[in-house]
């Protein structure tokens, strides 16, 4: 489901057009382009096309009067002449606070500063019926002057398009150009949702205004249903809980920021294109993700809508892709360091525990079982050579196990063959719970060293003590620090539960990196400025250090990528303990060493 907190637009049909430079059409979403549903939205497409012609970066939010006086609430996008416009409309959708659409005619034309006469003469009604529209709307919108109401409909776009009673009057606004029907020569017509070859284009006008203010929309595609539904929810809280302390120092150059959420199944592909397709229609500013089970789903998507894009989806396979074609996906930013870092992350705090004193064992043998995952990487070349000049033997390794028995099995092989460790490489609780169980019925003196899913609080839960004395890693975790204490003891206040220690962290981090960017850019609809301010600088939040100057714009991971932990993020190691997460690598992010779990024999 769709959340939005502002208007009334759950149910409505959301669509989408992309015009390049020369008014053509290269991304159609929603709309049946061969049908009369285009035919019947023409003139608003139209209008995006004006739009596109004028100098400048400028982005305006309205509501939009069909021929059938329907409503649509519309946003139109561009950076200017010889840039690509976007268009985005949702189809019936109701103006907030119960406004008529007799009084949203009024009121756009009071924010184009008409006295009560002027609109009267406008919309052939008497002066009197214009004064009762007027107190019946400084009343829905709790203020006590017209000026009040005008500054209310431009912040909140309560604007009507095309201008009430002509553009006359409007010629310095960007409504009243975007309302002055096109001269010669004429704007190209959609054919089969495409412009007819050869039209010519109108010339380019200059912009006088530059945007109609709205909130900054934040979009997200968290899983509030299915098997990982408690981590999206973590996800979400820690989002909101940042917009919340973001909103209360005044937003963003006085602009609340609102998270838009969309559910989806993360391993289905038709669910993560249905999902970013809808926050696409939406015009959200930015677009966030964790992991995603097919991710260059999401990547396209974002690629044509243009807003930056920041996920967790800890693939190398799409960093590659940004490194490769910036053109496309230079707005796309992967947040925490690459799954790549996990094979060789496993072989490097074995090693540091083993020559630490901290690790007792006779075996010089290593495991790794890797669960289906597209597009994964985990490493486990890189792990092996590294192994091999550590001391071990990277000597069983099993790859796309599916399936509870065949985690089970995998649990009861490993405990035959008794190797030092055992990378566990799955995300998800279920099947690194079936591993642990099964391998602990007959175990030995093997540690347990898992990927991720343990961060999860529901994990400990129902493990239980059979949890005491698991490793696991992640990417992308919490720190134990004063900044990391802060965040938890917040969310903690907030919904009463403590946040688990990876992605709570990263989604409250990335709310903080984007309203960073978004303060320092041109403006938070100028894409290209808010990318270009990711890229700068350092964000240490409470999952480490941000730094995206890299060519696949990815987080960096301490140690296996640098030495330097101010520009990176801890490759952590965590060791259930007494039932809580105790971070045991790397130095000096340690706070506690490592004990021998309880199931090892004698």
């Amino acid at each position: 489901m769709l959340a939005d907190a502002r208007t009334p637009h759950d149910r409505a049909a959301a669509h989408e057009v992309v015009l390049d430079a020369h008014g053509e059409l290269t991304t159609v979403r929603g709309l049946d382009v061969a049908g009369a549903q285009t035919r019947s939205w023409e003139d608003l497409v139209a209008l995006a096309r004006r739009a596109g012609r004028l100098e400048g970066h400028h982005e305006i939010s309205f509501y939009w009067r069909a021929a059938d006086r329907s409503l649509a609430f519309a946003t139109i996008r561009s950076g200017g002449a010889g840039a690509r416009t976007s268009l985005t409309w949702l189809e019936d959708s109701t103006p907030p606070y119960g406004i008529t659409q007799r009084e949203l005619e009024v009121l756009t034309l009071l924010a184009g500063g008409l006295s009560n006469a002027e609109v009267a003469e406008r919309l052939w009604a008497s002066v009197r019926t214009v004064t009762t529209h007027v107190e019946r709307l400084l009343t829905k919108l709790e203020v006590r002057t017209r000026a009040a109401a005008a500054a209310v409909a431009v912040e909140e776009s309560l604007l009507l398009l095309p201008v009430p009673g002509g553009a006359a009057g409007f010629e310095r606004l960007l409504l009243g150009i975007l309302s002055t029907e096109d001269e010669e020569p004429t704007p190209p017509p959609i054919v089969g949702g495409l412009v007819r070859p050869g039209t010519p284009t109108a010339p380019t006008v200059p912009s006088r205004r530059r945007s109609v203010r709205r909130p900054i929309l934040l979009g997200s595609a968290f899983p509030v249903t299915g098997e990982i539904a408690e981590d999206g929810e973590e996800m979400i809280r820690a989002s909101q809980l940042a917009i919340s302390q973001l909103n209360a120092r005044g937003g963003i150059g006085g602009r609340h920021v609102e998270l838009v959420n969309v559910d989806l199944d993360i391993k289905d592909p038709g669910s993560i294109e249905q999902a970013f397709s809808e926050l696409a229609g939406r015009d959200v500013d930015a677009l966030v993700s964790g992991y995603l089970g097919d991710q260059q789903v999401a990547h396209e998507i974002a690629a044509e809508h243009g807003a930056p894009y920041l996920h967790a989806a800890t693939l190398e396979s799409m960093v590659r892709l940004v490194e490769d074609n910036p053109g496309r996906y230079g707005h796309i930013f992967q947040i925490c360091p690459s799954d790549t870092n996990y094979g060789p992350g496993f072989v490097h705090a074995l090693t540091e525990l083993r020559d630490s004193g901290q690790l007792e064992t006779t075996s010089r043998s290593l495991a790794i079982v890797r669960g289906r995952w597209k597009l994964g990487d985990l490493g486990i070349d890189r792990a092996v050579r590294m192994a091999e000049r550590a001391g071990w033997e990277l000597d069983y390794v099993v790859d796309d196990v599916s399936g509870e028995e065949a985690w089970a099995e995998q649990g009861r092989r490993v405990a035959e063959l008794a190797p030092a460790a055992v990378m566990i490489g799955s995300y998800f609780t279920h099947e690194t719970s079936t591993f642990v169980r099964s391998f602990q019925a007959d175990p030995s003196p093997t540690l347990l060293y898992a990927l991720y899913a343990p961060s999860i609080p529901r994990f400990r839960v129902e493990m239980g003590p059979a949890a005491e004395g698991l490793l696991w890693a992640t990417t992308t975790g919490t720190y134990s620090d004063g900044v990391a204490r802060r965040f938890i003891d917040s969310y903690r206040r907030e919904w009463a539960v403590p946040p688990g220690r990876s992605h709570a962290g990263i989604a409250y981090d990335r709310v903080r990196l984007l309203a960073q960017a978004w303060a320092a850019a041109d403006s938070p609809r100028d894409f290209g400025s808010v990318s270009e301010s990711l890229r700068h600088g350092v964000h240490r939040g409470v999952n480490g250090a941000y730094s995206f100057a890299g060519a696949g714009q990815a987080a960096l991971a301490y140690p296996l990528a640098t030495p330097d932990p101010s520009i990176s993020m801890a490759h952590l190691v965590f060791q259930i303990q007494d039932n809580r997460q105790r971070i045991v690598h790397p130095s000096p992010y340690t706070e506690a060493r490592l004990r021998t779990p309880a199931w090892w024999p004698g």
